[in-house]
């Protein structure tokens, strides 16, 4: 007798459901097996509509049973299909098995375990920061903190595309068969900016099919808006993605919103989990933490996220994996209308284990204020927050207008590093292992903030830096780096991180006249002054007598050895010390000064500026070339150090650009000193990875002393273009350029600021490669970017040009500018203890002539010392001044003109004249 049956029930890949876009598959079986007198159908109906009997193929013979293979083609979203088999054979009644149905479900994202994607912003809000890809999924969150917190950690931190807790979160819309997501480059065309003056980014997506456009908004909320947790304290970890869909047609369209969300919270380590809540209706994400007898590898936490809708519709959930949800609603598009689909992931964070109650107590009051508040006074406050920070920012005036928006962009980008609970900052977000606080990148941030009018980032730095060395009394320098909560996480010692604490510690207090701040910290300055006198206990840093130089990690971290650069931190941070304890005269401080000079003195003298002929002698000056060297005595077991005979390089010729720390920022040598030229003008010609020119690499072989035991091992700085590096010799040159009035080096600098501007990604927070570069290897974009390496040497070159300093101290306002040759002026406004000062450098259109003007308001005297650079300028010519003041000495070989006026309070209108008539004056760019 002739029968049929469903042997398995339809299903997509894998046996898993069938989802929209996507080929069914069913196996239907027939009796007897006579696969050649039988045939075998499917008969399918697809919401009433019946698509009639679709063919069926012969799969195999099972004993005395067929086996055949029906396929089912793609169908839209929510779909009901019946179906049931059929077999035929001729002479025979058909034998009709009995109905089945399934439903369509949404279809996953193309590709769920994508690479790392050639652009990621940044939004956040100080407490929480979110990586988002430039087609507005989130990458990465991190959270309780701004980078990584002790009990928080990815699963590959060392890899590039580690993720600490979500693998991705992504939109999708769904007007047709399938789930067009927002990572689909075939069905979406997209482009991505920031809103001017503000962290909230903006993506905005065309469909390719049809006149349907969305904008996705991602921020985190900021000012007064918050929700409060069940024990009445701000939550503030609220992280919020707004899409808003216009229908662009004049017809009526039916859609589906889709966010597919791949959970990998703490890490993925331990029991994670992901839940669709029923009373929050939302997603429950979660790892309730774990022991381990290593600290480092625990995570004694509790941390979980809820992602959820608004309520403005009913919403569905479908678990797609372990740790895979989509999360969907249908919409109704009216013609010319615009629907918004608000998310929310909010996070919640106990430092224990096994923690029940965080969703009662943290999640569940955010997701009622979620869909209770106004989101869009939400949105307009975050934005209003951040154009505050905007205006309170110096306006610099170039004929570049880029500069003024670098300038923006990258201090709105620092500041996203800065964690305001701690006071710590995070080195940068390109991979898990930099999302720590390194606080020799942090100080560099901290001094880039003060000269940007933000003394408060300083002021909560200092803090945890004194937090962090009260958790032990072992050891006294600062290690490598720490969570941003201030647990040490590579204590690996760095004298030069610990030797930078006094230096900015002054630089802060220089600018803000906070002599309270000083003398509270004043047991840091000891402690580090401690460590520049005795050394750590720790074998890797140690002190080199015969060397009059310590031996420590280098600046690059990898490699042991007295380095130069490391050696001028210690003599810049004991004479920051010097002047700091005759400043504030504390009592503990009389018999240390000289202790502090005299080390900070040997150090200069003997250890750094000695030209020994020997090999044996101290001295970082090479005798045959007249260069500076790299270090003395540099191991060359990478990570490790090592007195053994044979393991180490006496004396160093590399090329690192770290030296030119002596000039800048350190300021201990002019930048016109013959050997530190000599050195510099050696990096110009050998630190240049010929594949990509753009850049200059941060170490590199001196070919003068180039013999096997002249070089430590330069691991990838020797072929890698750093941002870093070039940025930093154009702040050289720049200082090179104000002393020898030689506008070619100013021209220079110029020229690399442009270059690292020009390769600056859609959204300024990363660098493009080259046209020749490995993407993998040796690629600018890949090395080097984040708070220190890119934004605040941005900030920093661009203010080296517009200098214009105020010591709160000795209430002395510094205006020394540098006008490129090519530019007919430059300015800046900005705000001091003293007041709002601004000035305008100009020269004119075909003449020599120069004029400085200078305005604002003071809020009392100040002493104001002007130097300024007029390169082939050969007499001072008329001299015009209001207020009136004796024409001052024009040195020629220089081009330098100087002069200092004491200015009153009050209202400041200043103008100065001088040079050739001629030309016409240019008043705007």
């Amino acid at each position: 007798m002739l029968t049929s049956w469903i042997e398995a029930a339809a299903s997509g890949r894998l046996g898993g459901p069938i989802r929209a876009g996507m080929w069914g598959t069913v196996v239907l079986g027939s009796h007897p097996a006579d696969h050649d007198e039988t045939q075998c159908w499917l008969e399918l109906i697809v919401d009433e509509e019946s698509l009639g009997l679709l063919p069926a193929y012969w799969l195999e013979d099972r004993g005395v049973n067929s086996l055949w293979h029906a396929p089912i083609p793609p169908q839209r979203i929510g779909s009901r299909l019946r179906y049931r088999p059929i077999a035929i054979r001729e002479g025979e009644p058909p034998a009709e098995g009995s109905w089945r149905e399934f439903q369509v479900r949404p279809n996953l994202p193309a590709l769920t375990e994508s690479s790392e994607p050639l652009t990621i912003g940044l939004v956040g809000n100080r407490h929480m920061t979110a990586r988002v890809d430039e087609r507005a999924a989130t990458f990465d969150l991190f959270f309780p903190t701004v980078g990584l917190h002790s009990n928080v950690r990815p699963a590959e931190g060392d890899l590039s595309n580690s993720r600490s807790h979500f693998r991705t979160i992504v939109g999708g819309l769904a007007l047709g068969s399938r789930l067009d997501w927002f990572a689909e480059r075939m069905s979406w065309d997209a482009s991505q900016h920031y809103r001017p003056e503000t962290n909230l980014l903006e993506t905005e997506f065309r469909w390719r099919r049809g006149p349907v456009r969305v904008i996705a908004v991602d921020f985190a909320a900021m000012g007064p808006d918050f929700p409060r947790t069940g024990g009445g304290l701000e939550s503030r970890g609220q992280y919020i993605k707004r899409f808003r869909i216009l229908n662009e047609s004049t017809e009526s369209l039916s859609a589906m919103f889709g966010l597919y969300v791949h959970a990998e919270v703490n890490g993925g380590i331990g029991e994670p989990s992901l839940s669709w809540q029923d009373s929050g209706h939302c997603l429950l994400a979660a790892n309730r933490g774990h022991g381990h007898a290593n600290r480092k590898l625990a995570r004694d936490a509790t941390v979980e996220f809820a992602i959820g809708l608004d309520d403005r519709g009913p919403v569905d959930c479908e678990p797609t994996g372990p740790s895979e949800a989509i999360i969907f609603r249908n919409l109704e598009l009216l013609p010319g209308s615009e629907v918004c689909v608000d998310v929310l992931i909010s996070g919640a964070f106990t430092g224990w284990r096994g923690d029940q109650g965080t969703f009662e107590h943290w999640l569940r009051p955010a997701l009622d204020w979620f869909r209770s508040v106004d989101l869009n006074r939400v949105e307009h406050s975050a934005a209003a927050e951040w154009v505050g920070v905007v205006q309170s920012l110096p306006m610099v005036e170039s004929s570049r207008p880029g500069h003024a928006e670098v300038l923006r962009r990258s201090a709105l980008s620092a500041l996203l590093h800065c964690d305001s609970d701690h006071g710590s900052i995070a080195a940068g977000f390109d991979r898990g292992i930099n999302a720590y606080c390194w606080p020799r990148d942090a100080i560099w941030a901290t001094t880039a903030m003060d000269r940007l009018g933000m003394p408060e980032v300083a002021e909560r730095f200092f803090d945890w830096l004194g937090r962090v060395r009260g958790r032990t009394q072992v050891n006294q320098a600062w290690f490598m780096k720490y969570t941003l909560d201030g647990l040490p996480e590579w204590e690996t010692p760095a004298i030069d991180q610990t030797a930078l604490v006094s230096w900015a510690l002054e630089q802060h207090v220089r600018r803000t006249g906070n002599l309270e701040l000083a003398r509270k910290h004043w047991p840091l300055v000891e402690r580090m002054a401690s460590v520049c006198l005795h050394g750590d206990g720790h074998p890797g840093l140690k002190w080199c007598e015969d060397l009059a130089l310590f031996s420590s990690a280098g600046l690059w971290e990898t490699r042991f050895g007295a380095y130069l650069s490391s050696n001028a931190c210690v003599v810049a941070g004991l004479q920051a010390a010097v002047r700091l304890a005759r400043l504030l005269d504390p009592p503990s401080a009389t018999d240390l000064i000289e202790q502090w000079e005299e080390r900070a003195d040997r150090i200069w003298n003997v250890g750094i500026l000695g030209e020994g002929d020997q090999r044996e002698q101290p001295g970082l000056v090479d005798p045959q070339s007249g260069r500076f060297l790299e270090g003395r005595r540099i191991s060359t077991r990478l990570g490790f150090w090592s007195d053994q005979p044979g393991s180490c390089v006496e004396r160093s010729a590399a090329l690192d650009i770290g030296v030119l720390g002596l000039a800048v920022p350190l300021n201990l040598l002019e930048a016109s000193d013959p050997r530190l030229r000599r050195t510099a003008g050696a990096m110009l010609v050998h630190n240049v990875n010929r594949a990509d020119p753009g850049g200059l690499t941060r170490w590199a072989p001196d070919p003068i002393r180039l013999d096997e035991t002249s070089l430590a091992p330069g691991d990838s700085q020797r072929e890698t273009p750093s941002c870093l590096a070039t940025l930093w010799m154009a702040r050289y040159l720049i200082r090179l350029a104000r002393e020898t009035g030689e506008s070619r080096h100013c021209a220079q600098a110029v020229e690399f600021l442009d270059r690292m501007i020009a390769r600056l990604g859609p959204l300024g927070l990363s660098l493009r490669p080259g046209p020749r570069s490995n993407p993998f290897s040796s690629s600018l974009a890949r090395y080097f970017q984040g708070v220190w390496g890119l934004h605040t040497m941005l900030i920093d070159t661009i203010l080296d040009l517009v200098e214009l300093d105020y010591d709160a101290i000795d209430r002395r306002l510094s205006l020394r500018p540098v006008l490129p040759p090519s530019w007919p002026r430059i300015g800046i406004t900005r705000n001091f203890p003293c007041g709002r000062v601004g000035f305008r450098y100009e020269r004119p259109v075909g003449g020599r002539a120069h004029r400085l003007l200078l305005s604002g308001r003071l809020e009392h005297a100040i002493r104001l010392d002007v130097e300024l650079s007029c390169p082939g300028l050969g007499s001072l010519g008329p001299w015009s001044s209001r207020p009136s003041i004796p024409p001052p000495p024009l040195n020629l070989a220089t081009g330098r003109l100087a002069w200092s006026i004491l200015l009153p309070p009050g209202e400041l209108d200043a103008e100065w004249a001088w040079g050739d008539d001629g030309g016409e004056w240019i008043s705007a760019v």
